[in-house]
This record gives C-alpha cells, sequence and structure tokens, in this order.
C-alpha cells in the first residue's frame, strides 16, 4: 500500500499507513499557524514514521483538514468543454467569495445533471466549490514536500459521510472531540453545509455533572439536521436524542488504535471504494525537482536531437516560418468570431445571474446608529443573512433591527446574542434573518430615519447611486468575514 491517510486538527495530527499508526500534539501560534519548532519535531516524525529511502517511490497522502473556516458553494456556469471550464470557474470563485482565488485553497465536483434554459440560452452545468483560506494548509504542504510525500488535501467532516450505512436523502454527520465539534450536511448525497462547533464532548459532561438543563447553546439548527444525524465521538446516549430533535439518529462505533479516526477510516473506505474526494488546490507547488544528474541526461539528449533534426531538415525549417505565419493568420481570422459570441453570452449570463447584494448592504448602511461598527456580515443567494456588530447600547440593537425591517429589504431580522465588551462599554449583538430580492423595475426602499452625525450632502450632481463612491459614502465602516 503507497498512501498515506492523515487527519490533522487543531490540536492533533493522526497518520495511518497500512496497519502502522502515528499520532502528534500540535503547537500553534494565537494566529493558528503552526510554530516553527512543531513543524521540525513533526517533519521528524513523520520521516522516522515512514522510514522511506532515497531510491523508494513517493508516496501519495490523502489529508483531511479540519471545518473551520471552511466555505461551500454551489456555482452555475454556461456548459462548456472541459478545458474551458476551470478559467470560468476562476473568475467565478473571484465574485462569489471574498478572497481571491490566489489566497485560497480551493476544489470543486461537477454535479451530475444539467439544465438547459429557455428562450434559446444556453444549457448550464452545477458546479460544488469548497474553500479555505491558502494559509491553512502552507504549513502542511511544506511538511509533506519535506518528507518525500505528494499531499491531496480534502475536508475532514466531508470523508466521514463514507461511514455512514443506509444513509437517507438528507443527512448530516456530527463528529464531536473534546473541545470542538463538526457538522456537515448533505442533500441527495452532496454536501450542503459545513459548520463548526466551539463546544465538545469536555463541555457537554460538564452541562450534564451541573444537573442544569442550560443546553441552548449546544443545540442544532434542525434545517441542518435533515432526516437522520449520524454521531462520531464520545457522546452521551441521553443527548444524541436531543440533539437529533425529532429527527431519527444513530450512533457510529469509536475507533480505536493509533492514528485512527472517522476521518481517517472515511478516507480509506473511499479509496478502497475508488472514490476520488475533493481535492483543494493551492499555489504552493509540493513536488520536488528532479535531481541535477538526471537534467544532465535530459539536455543531453535535446540537444542531439536538436543536431540531428537540423542537419536533415535545415532547408526546410528556414522556409516554414512564413507558411506558419499565413497559417495562423487565418485560423486566428476564422476563430475571432465564435470566441466573442461565446465569451459575449457568458458576461450576458453573469449579468443577468448576479444577486443584487447592493440593495440590502445599503438598506443596512442607511439602518445603522452612529458608531455602529460592522465585524461580520455574510450573505447568501438563497436570502440569509447574518449581522455581527458593536453598539453602543441595547437602545442601538432595537433601533437598528427596527430600521432593517422598516426598510422593506429584510423579511425577518432576529437578534440572536447581546453580549458586552470586555471593558462593558459597548455591546456586540449578533443578528440573523432573510434578505428579499427588490421587485423589477422598482428601486427598494431604503431605511428613513437619518443620522443627525452624518456630514450635509455635496452640492452638484448627484453621484451615481451605483457608484464605489457612493457605496462607501452610504456604508458604516464593515470587517472583514472571518470564515
Amino acid at each position: 500500500m503507497n498512501t498515506l491517510f492523515v487527519e490533522i486538527s487543531q490540536t492533533s495530527f493522526k497518520a495511518l499507513h497500512g496497519d502502522d499508526g502515528l499520532e502528534f500534539s500540535l503547537d500553534r501560534h494565537e494566529s493558528g499557524r503552526l510554530t516553527p519548532d512543531c513543524i521540525e519535531r513533526l517533519t521528524s516524525s513523520l520521516r522516522v514514521f515512514l522510514k522511506r529511502g532515497p531510491w523508494q517511490l513517493r508516496k501519495r497522502a490523502v489529508c483531511a483538514i479540519g471545518a473551520r473556516g471552511v466555505s461551500i458553494r454551489r456555482i452555475v456556469l454556461p456548459a462548456c468543454s472541459k478545458d474551458e471550464l476551470e478559467r470560468l470557474l476562476v473568475l467565478q470563485i473571484e465574485r462569489e467569495f471574498p478572497l481571491s482565488p490566489g489566497e485560497m485553497a480551493w476544489g470543486y465536483r461537477l454535479l451530475p445533471g444539467s439544465a438547459v434554459r429557455q428562450n434559446g440560452a444556453p444549457a448550464t452545468q452545477e458546479l460544488l466549490v469548497v474553500a479555505v483560506k491558502r494559509e491553512v494548509i502552507d504549513d502542511y504542504s511544506r511538511i509533506f514536500a519535506d518528507c518525500g510525500l505528494e499531499p491531496v488535501f480534502t475536508i475532514g467532516a466531508l470523508a466521514r459521510s463514507a461511514l455512514c450505512a443506509s444513509a437517507p436523502a438528507s443527512y448530516s454527520v456530527l463528529d464531536v472531540t473534546p473541545s470542538y465539534s463538526e457538522l456537515a450536511s448533505f442533500e441527495n448525497g452532496v454536501p450542503s453545509a459545513i459548520r463548526a462547533f466551539p463546544w465538545g464532548s469536555l463541555e457537554i459532561d460538564r452541562r450534564i455533572a451541573a444537573d442544569g438543563d442550560n443546553f441552548e447553546s449546544l443545540s442544532i439548527p434542525s434545517k441542518l439536521i435533515g432526516q437522520k444525524l449520524y454521531f462520531t465521538g464520545p457522546v452521551p446516549v441521553q443527548m444524541q436524542s436531543r440533539f437529533a430533535g425529532g429527527a431519527e439518529w444513530e450512533s457510529i462505533p469509536p475507533v480505536s488504535g493509533e492514528g485512527r479516526s472517522s476521518a481517517i477510516l472515511g478516507l480509506r473506505k473511499s479509496d478502497d471504494n475508488g472514490s476520488d474526494p475533493i481535492q483543494l488546490r493551492t499555489a504552493l507547488d509540493a513536488k520536488q525537482s528532479a535531481s541535477p544528474a538526471a537534467w544532465k541526461w535530459a539536455a543531453a539528449v535535446v540537444l542531439l536531437a536538436i543536431a540531428a533534426f537540423a542537419l536533415r531538415y535545415a532547408e526546410v525549417l528556414v522556409h516554414r516560418p512564413g507558411l506558419v505565419r499565413k497559417i495562423a493568420e487565418v485560423k486566428s481570422y476564422r476563430e475571432k468570431l465564435p470566441n466573442l459570441d461565446r465569451e459575449l453570452g457568458f458576461l450576458q449570463f453573469l449579468k443577468t445571474n448576479q444577486p443584487p447584494y447592493f440593495d440590502p448592504l445599503s438598506a443596512i448602511a442607511s439602518a445603522a446608529p452612529s458608531g455602529t461598527r460592522i465585524d461580520a456580515l455574510s450573505m447568501n443567494r438563497r436570502g440569509d443573512v447574518s449581522i455581527r456588530a458593536t453598539m453602543r447600547d441595547s437602545q442601538q440593537v432595537v433601533q437598528f433591527r427596527s430600521r432593517l425591517i422598516d426598510s422593506g429589504v429584510f423579511g425577518d431580522i432576529v437578534v440572536e446574542e447581546q453580549n458586552p465588551t470586555p471593558d462593558r462599554q459597548k455591546i456586540i449583538v449578533r443578528m440573523s434573518g432573510h434578505w428579499k430580492a427588490p421587485t423589477a423595475g422598482k428601486p427598494p426602499p431604503t431605511a428613513t430615519p437619518q443620522d443627525t452625525t452624518q456630514p450635509p450632502p455635496q452640492t452638484g450632481a448627484p453621484a451615481d447611486p451605483g457608484s464605489a463612491a457612493a457605496f462607501h459614502a452610504a456604508a458604516p465602516p464593515v470587517g472583514k468575514e472571518t470564515p
């Protein structure tokens, strides 16, 4: 067996090669990156574990990472060839995600089936895209490359689904560790959501030992559970039925042995069945360069081939450039119009399918009271919106919520959390709700209350409401969303 199966969590590194296992505790900075000393010790331990000599083939390492910071999207693109698919996908990823493709590690899977649009529009194809910050796996890529491994990265929460026998159309998998938990939801075998929760088995045991009934903060939204909930990890029986709510539930038997976990066993089962995981790509080149001796022999062969070719076909090569240039001009002229039509169709498709995110952003900016700081803002095509903000007091929270509802852009807004800041000078609030797309031909309503602290409007020609200047003038400071 030439495949190494790995799971990397926030606190541990587990690897399984055949029947041999390795477990290693990880040390991280506050930013989440591995410390230099941890990287050095892990690389040394992994080399000893593999016992790889310089003559042996490079092993393939299938690595499952945690769900923290992972984003999942469904993207619809025009039907095209396999060569054009990735080029179009990069453009769409840059539009859908807050970071550029070069700053992320991302992978995709083409979902089965396609839909033909009406009125002569081109057929479409749907893709599932999974992305995470590139820096999350940069350190791991270097470690594997130094150990002579070819890494393939995927999401551990998705790998555990391979252990779910007789799963219904809609189900979810909850993995509970001592300090945190991960949930993956599936619809018809396709991942639909991935969540990471800041509580684990230690917090569950503490709540049970306190003889309290305060488990509301440990609950899971019913829309994420589906028809059945599978458990991996140490979860008390009385809590399994509480987490599942009214849905069916089943506990997957725990695994024992060094280097074994539910994610690793799921990876190995998928590999035995010939199923390829969604591979996360990075700009880091983990391949080792060939040895200097091999390059010298290759260069000598190329030089000999060029010399043999030139001696026989020198005359042909002299007259060939002119003919090739003329043929290229004819091909370029012939292929120009089809390319223009195809690119125009793609741009029109993007224009007609772009979600009107500017309308809810403008409503939020108009409704925000003075001194409000938006720490995180998340919106999707389904209309879900989540806001985390810092305000002066509870009165501003009520005022902000009322203005959002009165704007007509949001269907409902619920205040989920209100916590004071450490200095107790302000309040951190988290809201969620739904936003509605504006009616065709009718501009969306905005919140009418005006903040007295805003400067008077400038004289002269009004700014274009869709311009960047108008947006920055209307919006309060907005923090960058944390994945």
